[in-house]
This record gives C-alpha cells, sequence and structure tokens, in this order.
C-alpha cells in the first residue's frame, strides 16, 4: 500500500522521514536476525531491510531506521560472538552499500527483547561505523534506550557529533530502566535543555521524532505536551542565550551552571 501511503502524506502535507523495517517481532527472528548464526534467516532479515530502502525511496524519506532488537542472547554458553558479530557487519555493510542515498541508522538498546543485545550502547554502534568505513551508516539516539545504558544523553550527542554519525533522535523519557516511552521531557527536564543545547552547539539539523507509549493519556495529547516541552525548552535556551551557556560551560563552574537551571526552570514552565 506505498502509493495510498503516499498519497495519505501528500493529502495532510506530510513527509515521511524514516522507515524501520520490523526485525524482531515474528517467530523467525527469536534466534537472531541480522545476526542470526542461521544464514537463511539471516538472508531473509537483509531483504527484508532491501525492501524497506525501496519503500522508503518510493516515499521520499531519507533514513532507514535499523533497531537490531534481536541481535542478542539470553544465556551463557548458547552463541558463537564471533560469528555473531560478524554476521551484523556483514549485514549492515550489505544493507549500506545496496541503499548508498540512504542514512541508515542504528537504533541501540542494551537489552529487551533478548537479555543481552549486542548494539547496547553508542560506542558499540559507532564501531560498526568506524569499522565498516561508510559514511552513511550512523546512529538513531533513542533517549529511553540511551538512559537504560546509563548515558548521559548531552555527552552521547557530542560523542557521535565527532564522528558525524548522528542521523536521527528519538525522544521519549523513562523513570529508570524500564522502556517506559514517556512524555518526552516529563522526567529528565533539565537533561533535555542540555540536550537541545548540544544539538545546537553541533549545529545538528536533521529529524527528531517521538517514540512514545501512552497507556492510560490521548495520544495525540502525549505527543503534542512532547513537543510543547521541546520548544519550550528550546525558546528559553535562545531567551537566556547561546553565548552565555557557552562561558558557563566552559568555565567548568557548578555554582554559575546551578544559576542557568534556575533560570530554565522559572522560564520554561
Amino acid at each position: 500500500n506505498v502509493d495510498e501511503v503516499k498519497a495519505a502524506l501528500a493529502r495532510h502535507g506530510l513527509k515521511a522521514v524514516g522507515i524501520p523495517p520490523v526485525l524482531s517481532q515474528e517467530p523467525r527472528w527469536k534466534k537472531g536476525a541480522l545476526a542470526a548464526l542461521n544464514e537463511e534467516t539471516r538472508r531473509k532479515a537483509v531483504e527484508r531491510c532491501k525492501a524497506a530502502a525501496d519503500i522508503a525511496r518510493k516515499l521520499g524519506a531519507e533514513i532507514l531506521i535499523i533497531w537490531p532488537g534481536r541481535e542478542g542472547f539470553d544465556y551463557p554458553f548458547t552463541t558463537d560472538y564471533t560469528k555473531m558479530w560478524d554476521n551484523y557487519v556483514k549485514s549492515i555493510k550489505e544493507i549500506a552499500e545496496y541503499a548508498p542515498d540512504l542514512k541508515i541508522a542504528i537504533e541501540y538498546k542494551i537489552e529487551d527483547p533478548q537479555a543481552y543485545l549486542i548494539q547496547g550502547s553508542a560506542g558499540r554502534a559507532l564501531l560498526v561505523r568506524l569499522e565498516l568505513g561508510l559514511e552513511n551508516v550512523g546512529i538513531n539516539v533513542e533517549y529511553a534506550h540511551a538512559k537504560m545504558a546509563r548515558e548521559h544523553v548531552p555527552e552521547t550527542i557530542a560523542l557521535i557529533a565527532r564522528y558525524n554519525a548522528l542521523f536521527h533522535l528519538h525522544l521519549n523519557d523513562i523513570f529508570t530502566g524500564v522502556d517506559s516511552d514517556l512524555i518526552a521531557g516529563s522526567v529528565h527536564l533539565l537533561e533535555y535543555a542540555e540536550l537541545l543545547y548540544w544539538l545546537h552547539e553541533i549545529d545538528y539539523e536533521g529529524w527528531m521524532g517521538l517514540d512514545l507509549f501512552p497507556l492510560d493519556i490521548d495520544p495525540a495529547q502525549a505527543v503534542q505536551e512532547s513537543i510543547y516541552n521541546i520548544k519550550s525548552l528550546y525558546a528559553t535556551l535562545e531567551e537566556i542565550g547561546w553565548e552565555n551557556i557557552r562561558k558557563v560551560v566552559a568555565e567548568n563552574s557548578p555554582i554559575k551552571a546551578q544559576k542557568i537551571i534556575r533560570r530554565l526552570l522559572k522560564k520554561s514552565l
């Protein structure tokens, strides 16, 4: 139904940004997909990603978002780790070379649905880009996944930007280690402010998406509140002044940083 989706996007003045091939929910992927030790399964996963790339082209999307949610294991002494990594990197390489016109954005996550996932952090995802040396392989940072990996997301953004590898973001929020996909900025408001500051500092001009799972609230309202939180924080940062914040950061002064934080809290709410 690609033509139907394309027409609907045009009708509502919307643009397709990223296409995520689903490689986690079906029973066929329970032992892995892109890193599957079974070659037939791995081939099917690669072909699904290529088909998703074809759809992305037809819809005018720029990004193929790959979440390797089954590339891992549950128990020790059950997996040839070397072969699993070889298969995964080989799969990403084939997909990236098939679609050199698209950005292949790896979305890392430390666990779930597998107990241990091999793409569990920003650093591990960066290793794939660096090993392959392909400019169209990069990262989609999902806020909740980064927090599950105990990352400070603004620092993660700065790290990925060193390699020009930040292709997309999924914004949401989280309390602890559970991927609850809450309203963006609802829990970590100050970290979101610093995240937006660093996106400004690295001159990020890409898309930011929302990955929300509103269980007991209206989905449209969850989206609206997320957008409001992000826009209001950004407006407050602009009002304080990028250069003023930059000077405080450069001084490495926790005391002066608290003054910035109080101004953020006072003006953003």
